[in-house]
């Protein structure tokens, strides 16, 4: 199902997710660091409204005397939650902030530690979450017990302001982003878009080939759509070449079997059968053409090369003794396999090879040179050559240029046909009016 759905909204949903997962997080970590931090700063005011408290009571013997700053206006404002309180040891008030008047202030039931100290969250009689610090003080002039508080329902609210806050800009930032990936992902897909265009024209027939200049992503796959474009155009050529030399091939005998009907009552039985002899030879033939020629355009397979020449190689030099094949290999560290099945690459090599055979005085010469994609296999023989003007026709269908030897004319024009089929090339050439060269370009790996 979901390979249905289409890239762009891949990619934004995609982003959406990860926005939503990644934004929330953050929501989530700056809550804390923000309620860590109020934390921190609430105890700093507890502590330092504390010291000052101590400080006081250490500065003026008599209580009458005392002089207390607030640190925080809060500890003057009724019922704000922030309460200070000096005690004597039995807990009887000495002195408060302006903030208690009419609040009881909250006791604390924990012990005292060590330093004694004690520090809790009670709720007071309003219902208010406080943070509560009291410490003991023993003086000369007498023991005291000082409670400082701070409203820990103003800091839980405080947190929770920041959050919806924060959650609000960064759902607003969210939104931006997502339509911002919704652009880049329409911007980036525009390529694939111009490409289904293209590929419409050429449906349409308005275009033979995908045109345009796409980024290297997509490169590609145009190069590869134009090779298969390539590959079919070429398959119904051969199909029309096919059928065409058929039609060709029957014109003829059926000619001689209807003028035979025409001129006499009773014809000849050897003489028909010598036609339908011809005619079902023709049709063989064309059809194992044919079937070639599709096995090759979906050819995938890779043959290995040095096994494939040595095997002919064996054979040749049984059959055209004593000609010497001259081989040394690919010499590549790992074995070299061209892009052809190992039947027509048989057809292919054992064609050429048997007739540089057959034209050769003493010797045929075999070399690869491997370049990355491809390799070029040169055969070539020290016979006598094939006059320039006849190296075009060389592979023509039927073109024979002695007619004195055994042979249909199709050898390599089938050659010729293979490897293009292939993908590669094939080039016929006489070095110094001396022997035929045959140089194949053919796709290549190694491994």
């Amino acid at each position: 199902m979901t390979k249905s759905v289409s890239i762009f909204t891949r990619i934004f949903v995609a982003t959406a997710i990860c926005l939503v997962i990644g934004l929330g997080a953050t929501a989530w970590a700056l809550s804390m660091v923000y309620a860590r931090a109020l934390e921190r700063n609430i105890d700093n005011v507890i502590e330092s409204q504390s010291d000052q408290l101590i400080g006081s009571i250490l500065d003026e013997d008599d209580p009458e005397d005392w002089a207390f700053q607030d640190i925080d206006p809060r500890y003057q404002e009724l019922g704000s939650g922030w309460y200070w309180q000096i005690t004597n040891i039995e807990g009887q008030p000495l002195a408060t902030s302006q903030s208690t008047f009419g609040v009881d202030v909250p006791d604390l039931e924990a012990p005292f530690d060590e330093q004694n100290r004690r520090r809790a969250d009670v709720r007071d009689a309003d219902g208010i979450l406080q943070r509560v610090s009291e410490r003991k003080l023993f003086t000369q002039n007498g023991n005291y017990r000082v409670l400082v508080t701070a409203n820990w329902d103003e800091l839980n609210s405080d947190v929770a302001l920041f959050r919806n806050q924060t959650i609000l800009a960064l759902s607003a930032v969210g939104i931006v982003l997502a339509l911002l990936a919704a652009f880049i992902a329409r911007l980036s897909l525009g390529p694939m878009k111009e490409l289904r265009e293209e590929i419409g024209r050429v449906k349409n027939a308005e275009a033979e080939q995908i045109e345009g200049i796409y980024p290297h992503e997509v490169a590609p796959v145009k190069n590869e759509l134009n090779a298969l474009l390539s590959t079919n155009k070429e398959i119904v050529r051969q199909a029309q070449n096919h059928v065409g030399n058929l039609a060709h091939g029957l014109k003829t005998p059926l000619a001689v079997l209807r003028n035979e009907a025409r001129a006499k009552q009773q014809i000849e039985s050897s003489m028909v059968r010598t036609q339908l002899s011809r005619m079902e030879d023709i049709v063989q033939r064309y059809l194992q053409r044919a079937q070639m020629a599709a096995r090759s355009q979906l050819q995938t397979q890779h043959t290995p090369l040095n096994p494939a020449i040595d095997l002919l190689l064996a054979a040749m030099r049984k059959i055209h003794h004593p000609i010497a094949y001259h081989w040394s290999g690919t010499q590549t560290e790992r074995p070299l396999s061209v892009r052809m099945d190992a039947g027509d690459l048989d057809e292919v090599l054992g064609n050429i090879l048997d007739n540089a055979g057959k034209w050769a005085s003493t010797e045929v010469r075999i070399s690869c040179q491997f370049t990355g994609e491809r390799v070029e296999i040169t055969i070539e023989d020290d016979g006598d050559g094939v006059p320039h003007q006849k190296l075009k026709t060389i592979a023509e269908r039927g073109h024979r240029l002695d007619e004195s030897t055994q042979g249909s004319g199709l050898g390599l024009d089938i050659v010729k046909e293979l490897v293009q089929l292939s993908g590669g090339q094939v080039k016929f050439d006489c070095p110094k009016d001396s022997g035929l060269a045959v140089c194949l370009t053919l796709p290549c790996r190694l491994g």
